[in-house]
C-alpha cells in the first residue's frame, strides 16, 4: 500500500482496507494477539508484545516496544456523552478534523464510515508534521475513528510516521475487527474531553500474628508502608497500611491483603509439601492444578518476569511469572513469585487492573519485599 502522503488515491485505498479489515478474523494476522478488556466496557485485541499504559488523563495507550514499532501508537479516549458539547459521533469527528487541521501541515486525506462494534463508525484519515520519540520532526499519518457506547464516545486513533504507518496498519485493523462493547463499571470515572493525541506520549514504577493493625488506614494513606509478620508460616511482607488483612487456615494456607476500594492486592499462599521440590517444579505444579481457578492467574503471559532480589535467606531460588485474567469485564494483570524452603512452597501473587501504574508499583514492591527472615529495617 502506498503512503498517504503520495496522494488521495492512496488515502482512498487505505479507507477501503479499513472497511474490509473489520471482517477479518484475528487468526489472519501473522503476529500473536491478546485480548484487552477495559473496565469502561470495551474490549479489543493487540499484539502480545505491545505495551499498554493509561495516561494521567485516562487515555488508553497501546504502542510497540521495539524498533520502528515504538513510533506506532493507538490511543483510545473515553468521552462522557453527558458532558461533551458534541452529542453525535459525526460531531465528534468534525471536532477532531478541526483539531487535526490545526497541526503543522495538517491535511484531511479522506473520510468515511466503517462497520465497527455493530455500527457504522465515522473516521477520517489525516497527515501532518510533528516530532517523533527522538525529537525529530517528520511527517505522520493518522486515523481518527469514533465508536458510540451507551454512556461514552470512544475516540480511537492510530498514528505513525510516514514509512512505517502501513507496516503497523494491521494492528489497527485487528483492533477495529475485534472491537466490542460491554457494560461500564460503576467505578470507572468518566473524563472531560481534551485534545486528540497526535504523537506517542512519553511514559508517565497470636495465630497468624500481624504486626500492623490489619485494619484499613484513613483514605489517602496508600503511601504508608508497614511490615506484616506472619508467625504461622514464618514470613514477612511490606504492604500499604491501607490494605486489609485476612487469614484463611485452609490448605493451602493464605494471607489475603487487599485495597479496600480497588481491584488491587497481594495474596501469600503457603503449602506444606511431602518432599523437597525445586521452585520451578512447584511453580509448574501450581499452574497445572490451581492457577486457572484464580481469576487473575487464568492466563500466563509469554513475556519473562524479572528476578526476585532474594528472600532474606541465602541459596533460596525464586521463580517469577506474570499472568492476566479478568473481573467484571476488565483485564487484571498479576505478578507471582514462587519459592520452596524446608518442604514448604510459597506463592506470593499480586494483582491490579492493567494500566494502573501506581497500583502496579505498589503490588510489585510488596512482592519484592517478601522475606523468610526478619527484614533489616
Amino acid at each position: 500500500m502506498r503512503s498517504l502522503l503520495k496522494g488521495i488515491h492512496a488515502g482512498l485505498l487505505l479507507a477501503a482496507c479499513l472497511v474490509i479489515a473489520v471482517a477479518l478474523p484475528a487468526g489472519a494476522q501473522d503476529v500473536t494477539f491478546r485480548t484487552y478488556k477495559d473496565n469502561s466496557g470495551f474490549s479489543c485485541q493487540f499484539p502480545s508484545d505491545w505495551d499498554f499504559q493509561q495516561s494521567t488523563r485516562g487515555d488508553r495507550v497501546f504502542s510497540g516496544l521495539q524498533g520502528d514499532a515504538r513510533e506506532a501508537v493507538i490511543i483510545i479516549q473515553l468521552i462522557d456523552r453527558a458532558k461533551t458539547a458534541e452529542k453525535t459521533a459525526q460531531a465528534q469527528i468534525e471536532r477532531a478534523k478541526a483539531q487535526l487541521l490545526a497541526v503543522s501541515e495538517g491535511r484531511i486525506r479522506t473520510e468515511g464510515a466503517a462497520p465497527v462494534a455493530g455500527q457504522q463508525a465515522p473516521f477520517v484519515i489525516a497527515s501532518y508534521k510533528t516530532t517523533d520519540n527522538a525529537g525529530k520532526e517528520r511527517p505522520f499519518n493518522h486515523i481518527q475513528m469514533v465508536v458510540t457506547a451507551p454512556r461514552l464516545f470512544l475516540l480511537i486513533s492510530y498514528s505513525a510516521p510516514d514509512g512505517i504507518f502501513d507496516e503497523y496498519m494491521k494492528v489497527f485493523e485487528n483492533c477495529s475487527a475485534t472491537f466490542a462493547l460491554g457494560e461500564l463499571s460503576a467505578a470507572e470515572p468518566l473524563v472531560e474531553q481534551g485534545q486528540p493525541q497526535t504523537q506517542a506520549p512519553l511514559p508517565e514504577n497470636e495465630e497468624g500474628e500481624d504486626e500492623s493493625t490489619g485494619k484499613p488506614a484513613p483514605a489517602g494513606d496508600e503511601d504508608t508502608i508497614v511490615w506484616r509478620r506472619n508467625t504461622d508460616r514464618a514470613f514477612w511482607i511490606a504492604v500499604p497500611r491501607i490494605w486489609s488483612s485476612e487469614i484463611d487456615e485452609a490448605e493451602p494456607y493464605s494471607l489475603d491483603m487487599r485495597h479496600p476500594d480497588r481491584v488491587e492486592g497481594v495474596i501469600v499462599w503457603a503449602l506444606d509439601l511431602d518432599q523437597a521440590t525445586k521452585a520451578k517444579d512447584f511453580a509448574d505444579a501450581w499452574e497445572e492444578n490451581l492457577a486457572d481457578k484464580i481469576f487473575f492467574m487464568s492466563e500466563r503471559l509469554a513475556k519473562p518476569a524479572s528476578e526476585h532480589p532474594g528472600v532474606g535467606l541465602p541459596k533460596v531460588p525464586v521463580v517469577m511469572r506474570e499472568y492476566q485474567g479478568e473481573v467484571s469485564g476488565a483485564t487484571v494483570q498479576s505478578l507471582a513469585a514462587y519459592l520452596v524452603y524446608k518442604k514448604r512452597g510459597y506463592t506470593i501473587v499480586g494483582y491490579h487492573f492493567l494500566g494502573d501504574k501506581k497500583g502496579e508499583a505498589r503490588v510489585r514492591d510488596a512482592i519484592m519485599s517478601f522475606r523468610l527472615a526478619a527484614p533489616d529495617n
